[in-house]
């Protein structure tokens, strides 16, 4: 083995299980989108978890004997590390490398180019244009002279090809979307777009923005370089992690959204990563120095706020145990008070409910990105729509996922006649 992998260390990256027959595999996953993904034998568990930087793999070899947990072969130990090392899932010189390399690329592009056209949506205009259609047909009769939308929260699955199976999520997001993205702000009567989006990617600060272009194949949208230098003048960390956005699925998809709905006439677009330190609020600290900051610079714009966030992942595609009935009812209990906190404008109490039950439940993975949203928008906003379901992630495995989608008004706009809170059983009332 080189040098640089005598004590060799894997970097911080996810891993789930995976069942494919009688055998279980453990996926890596890499959420900066630098290396692909990768498959081992579950038996392979042991030796990723030995992989800490600080022993050989002589050493671990050594350490799995005498422990009695793994008896394997010096060779298959290093075959391991090789193959890791080939991927960029160690810490080591050639990932360091590597990411130089992705990072001096994307910062100088002017623009933010789509990570997932051809993965998740078609790449080729007619296509996508006919895909947009099928979920949101007529975009123009969606948008409203006189609106008092001012903002909208929709989910972030890919769009549906008509080939899924039943409740899946990308047809439920679909579905979610449509009802949703209605009596919208026409294009003149917006100054900015803010996109609050849910963010993957293990970034150390809570937020983060970029002023690039973010392109789709229906074209691209505008961005507002000089509000993102007011913001960096003030905020010297802002843009220091501004690489998240090169993998930001959430923002990404809903650029193609505000696409079509606007066109060629969509007002400058602000996209915000919100990460999980989004949730760590501080008097002094940085989640309330950006809130303060925003709603400086923003005071006397007309936003439409665009936040894009889901709720409860769990079940074994997301490496979690089966799912059992009183799980399940556990999890849409909980995705349905954190609807009602957000939509009622509480943003503690919504925080609180995010973080209650993480240690059995998790958190709703769009956490950061509601709580953000509900420290932004005006005091005394409230929810004239909500709508809610689960979905099954795409794969074999079994999954859950809680989507919702609401529409925000501002002040004492609400409309009393449309209830949008939720019955006993777990579903929308009208929905």
């Amino acid at each position: 083995m080189s040098q640089a992998r005598d004590k060799p260390r894997l970097r911080k990256v996810e891993r789930l299980q995976l069942r494919r027959g009688d055998d279980v595999l453990i996926v890596l996953r890499d959420p900066t989108g630098l290396s692909e993904q990768v498959a081992f034998p579950i038996t392979a568990a042991p030796v990723l978890d030995a992989l800490d930087g600080q022993r050989t793999a002589a050493q671990i070899r050594q350490s799995l004997a005498l422990r009695g947990v793994l008896d394997i072969e010096l060779a298959a130990i290093e075959a391991v590390v090789r193959d890791l090392g080939e991927a960029g899932y160690l810490d080591d010189d050639a990932f360091r490398a590597r990411w130089e390399a992705v990072h001096r690329e994307f910062i100088a592009d002017p623009v933010r180019r789509p990570r997932f056209a051809g993965l998740l949506y078609p790449d080729e205009p007619d296509a996508l244009a006919a895909a947009l259609a099928g979920v949101l047909p007529d975009p123009a009769a969606r948008l409203s002279g006189g609106s008092d939308v001012l903002g909208v929260l929709v989910p972030h699955q890919p769009l549906p090809t008509g080939a899924e199976p039943p409740r899946a999520a990308a047809t439920v997001a679909a579905g979610l979307m449509d009802e949703v993205l209605r009596g919208l702000p026409r294009a003149d009567a917006i100054d900015l777009v803010v996109v609050l989006g849910t963010d993957y990617h293990p970034g150390l600060q809570p937020y983060t923005i970029t002023d690039k272009r973010y392109a789709t194949p229906l074209g691209e949208l505008p961005s507002d370089p000089a509000l993102v230098r007011a913001l960096d003048r003030r905020l010297p960390w802002i843009r220091r992690e501004e690489i998240r956005h090169r993998e930001a699925l959430s923002v990404e998809l809903a650029a193609v959204a505000l696409r079509h709905l606007y066109g060629g006439t969509c007002p400058p677009v602000l996209p915000v990563l919100c990460g999980p330190a989004a949730l760590d609020a501080g008097l002094d600290g940085p989640v309330e120095a950006f809130i303060a900051t925003l709603e400086h610079v923003l005071e006397d714009r007309r936003v439409l706020w665009w936040v894009t966030a889901e709720l409860s992942h769990d079940g074994p595609a997301y490496g979690r145990p089966p799912l059992q009935a009183d799980r399940v009812a556990a999890l849409a209990e909980r995705d349905q008070l954190c609807l009602a906190a957000l939509a009622e404008g509480r943003p503690e109490a919504l925080a609180r409910r995010c973080v209650d039950q993480d240690d059995q439940l998790g958190r709703p993975s769009g956490a950061p990105a509601m709580v953000t949203a509900a420290r932004l928008f005006p005091v005394g906003y409230a929810a004239d729509r909500v709508a809610y379901a689960a979905g099954r992630p795409p794969g074999p495995d079994e999954g859950w996922i809680g989507l919702a989608g609401l529409r925000f008004v501002g002040p004492g706009l609400a409309d009393d006649d449309d209830d949008p809170w939720f019955t006993p059983a777990g579903r929308p009332r009208g929905g």
